[in-house]
């Protein structure tokens, strides 16, 4: 670059970029009342992450997630109004607003093709990121990229700063031990869980920078350094490692960037440039590295490294999803349905700790391979080209135009690299989203930042438009904000209620009240009903746990009918019919029926095995329980719990034979099983004691 091209380009930094200028010096046209009541619904919106509600189902999720879609409909449908009436909050076409178009429309079209439409569009409360949620992103979108100028953009990222540096202290004072602000596991606060916090609070300290770097004043600057401080400190004390790493990760590209395009010395520059290029190519070849297939290099150094400080799920979990993927390689399974394609591909290895020792994912915990496996080619190709937009308007308006100073160059380019860096590991929710789509909406601003606006109102007014957005809205509202808030708050009513007949009352007014995350309540509610009658077996009436076991069955069986591919919801059949067997045999074969079905489903499930099991001990078919329990142990003998629950078969048959096969099996997989296995004896030994002195 030419010594007249640097003068050229740092008069028009010096110019126009900085915050400070931008609220004493932008002129404008005066807003309408509606522009402010917009301005602060997004004010409103920034505070999504500090919402908690401890009598909701979820509630570090469900009721934030519903707290931000009620506000972005809000928003919305009053930035609508000025858009028909007003041209210059109409949105400009950009590549940005492009390719985001395009990603909605293959999630939507990948919902419609996908193997299941509620579950891709609802989602559940656990998660709160189906297609519904995309489309109040993309309507949350359409309202920043169109309304705000500079002035208030610098509000609104001080806003957010502020809100994710008080979450950061709070989130230090949990760790250190201040027992009001423990709201939950590691001190991540009110956000829940510290991987999400890591998330969201790299976001903020990547924008902290920024206002670091336009801003003139020292106190603002030293106000932005301490900000950054406390919350890269929350995210390390934390545990959010992936995070730690993407802001230190980027800070290292920054400085890339700044040495290969910033510095004066020529020669400077191109030594910066030599480093950034075999730098990306080191990252590439650690990716490729780390995606290979365990068996595809004898030494993986990145992959043995990633175990050592993880576990083997991540990598079994990749696997089943690049199998699922394979099976559906254009639009995917649908949004929300990886727990589907976890089923029919599980690794048995799951169950034990080397892979991590949990048996139930509904992610793939990798933006990649989850996006591969939901949405298939289409879904990646447009979420990356979300990405490539956004670094196209930058780089544009960086090396052509030269509207945009270095810092906000650098720094956006970072801020998305280290989002999508730490996110191959962990996923998003509402709060990462509502930051990815907050920093997507301010470059879409950037783009059009320097354009003509066209200040004037249409003429021609229509008094009905108002009334049928208004119309329009409250539908909406009460639809996809209101009923599942409410049916959110009812479970835990529901889960407390001792009266059986209130308790029943409600537990049909849960289910059909909303559709949100339908599957997800009536299994948790089938599993509630069997601890309920398990609890209180002795004082429960034979007719008030006939009364809960056919509600809970009767949901049950219209979530197989509607989605038949779900394991989980044919278990739990299996186990609430095994319950009502007990006093009401002919149930045992409806028993049997969902306990096959759940094999099928999952041949390589234990889980499946194990509850057809009970089954079969329960008829009395002993031989045949056996062999079942056995089929589990052979799936993955180095799983403790399948040879103790083959034991516990064993011992209830009073199989002699069976045990001592168990017990020699069992210890020569692991020798150092012996006193576990011996306590079980014993313990089984001290029972039957009891029940023959009884």
């Amino acid at each position: 670059m030419g010594k007249k091209s640097r003068e050229k380009r740092k008069k028009r930094e010096e110019k126009e970029n900085s915050i400070a200028h931008a609220r004493v010096k932008e002129k404008r046209e005066p807003e309408p009342f509606l522009f402010n009541i917009i301005l602060f619904g997004v004010y409103a919106i920034l505070f999504t992450p500090l919402f908690l509600d401890t009598g909701a189902y979820f509630p570090f999720v469900g009721p934030k997630s519903l707290y931000f879609m009620g506000l972005i409909q809000i928003i919305f449908f009053l930035w609508l109004y000025l858009a028909i009436n007003y041209k210059r909050y109409r949105p400009r076409l950009s590549t940005i607003l492009v390719s985001f178009f395009l990603f909605l429309t293959v999630l939507f079209l990948s919902s419609i093709f996908g193997v299941d439409f509620s579950r891709s569009f609802w989602s559940k409360f656990e998660r709160m990121t189906g297609f519904l949620m995309w489309l109040h992103l993309f309507g949350f979108f359409l309202v920043l990229s169109s309304v705000f100028r500079m002035k208030e953009w610098g509000k609104i990222f001080i806003i957010s700063v502020s809100v994710a540096t008080l979450i950061g202290i709070c989130s230090l004072l949990g760790i250190a031990g201040i027992e009001p602000l423990q709201m939950s596991e590691k001190g991540a606060f009110t956000i829940g869980n510290t991987s999400f916090l890591g998330t969201y609070l790299l976001f903020n300290a990547l924008i902290a920078l920024w206002l670091f770097s336009q801003e003139k004043s020292r106190a603002w600057q030293s106000g932005f350094l301490v900000a950054i401080a406390l919350m890269i400190s929350a995210t390390w004390l934390s545990g959010a490692r992936a995070a730690t790493l993407s802001f230190f990760g980027g800070l290292g590209l920054l400085t890339l960037l700044w040495l290969a395009f910033r510095v004066e010395n020529n020669k400077v520059r191109i030594v910066g440039k030599l480093i950034l290029f075999f730098s990306v190519i080191a990252v590439l070849v650690g990716l490729v590295l780390l995606f290979l297939p365990e068996n595809a290099l004898e030494h993986n150094i990145v992959r043995d490294k990633f175990i050592e400080l993880t576990s083997r799920a991540r990598f079994v979990n990749w696997e089943m999803a690049t199998k699922g993927f394979l099976e559906r390689p254009l639009l995917g399974w649908g949004p929300e349905t990886y727990t589907l394609v976890f089923r029919k591909y599980f690794n048995p290895c799951l169950f034990i700790k080397e892979c991590g020792g949990e048996v139930w994912f509904d992610r793939a915990h990798n933006i990649v391979f989850d996006t591969l496996v939901t949405t298939g080619l289409l879904g990646i190709i447009t979420y990356l080209g979300i990405f490539l937009s956004y670094f196209f308007i930058l780089t544009k308006k960086y090396f052509k135009s030269h509207s945009i100073d270095f810092w906000t160059f650098g720094i956006l380019i970072v801020i998305p690299v280290a989002y999508f860096a730490q996110n191959l590991t962990v996923f998003d929710m509402a709060t990462s989203l509502m930051m990815f789509v907050l920093v997507l909406s301010f470059v879409s601003f950037l783009n059009d930042r320097n354009k003509k606006r066209d200040n004037s109102d249409l003429i021609a007014r229509h008094s009905w438009v108002a009334g049928l957005l208004a119309i329009t809205f409250l539908f909406t509202f009460f639809q996809f904000v209101v009923r599942p808030y409410q049916a959110d708050r009812l479970v835990i009513s529901t889960v407390i209620e001792k009266n059986p007949d209130e308790r029943l009352a409600l537990y049909e007014k849960v289910l059909t009240t909303s559709a949100m995350g339908k599957y997800q309540l009536r299994t948790f509610m089938g599993q509630q009903t069997e601890e309920f009658i398990r609890n209180n077996a002795k004082t429960l009436s034979i007719n008030d746990a006939k009364k809960e076991l056919d509600i809970a069955i009767s949901k049950l069986e219209k979530s197989i009918e509607e989605s038949p591919l779900d394991l989980k919801t044919s278990l739990r059949l299996a186990y609430l019919y095994n319950i009502y067997g007990t006093g009401d045999p002919e149930k045992f074969d409806l028993a049997e029926k969902y306990g096959e079905m759940s094999i099928d489903l999952s041949p390589t499930n234990q889980q499946g095995y194990w509850v057809l099991a009970q089954t079969k001990l329960y008829k009395q078919e002993f031989d045949e329980a056996l062999n079942l329990a056995q089929q589990a142990i052979d799936l993955e003998p180095r799983n403790f719990q399948a040879h103790e629950i083959a034991l516990q078969i064993a011992r209830g048959t009073q199989n002699q034979e069976a045990i001592l096969r168990i017990l020699k099996e069992a210890l020569e997989i692991n020798p150092e099983w012996q006193s576990r296995l011996n306590s079980i004896l014993s313990n089984e030994k001290e029972a039957t004691s009891s029940e023959n002195q009884e």
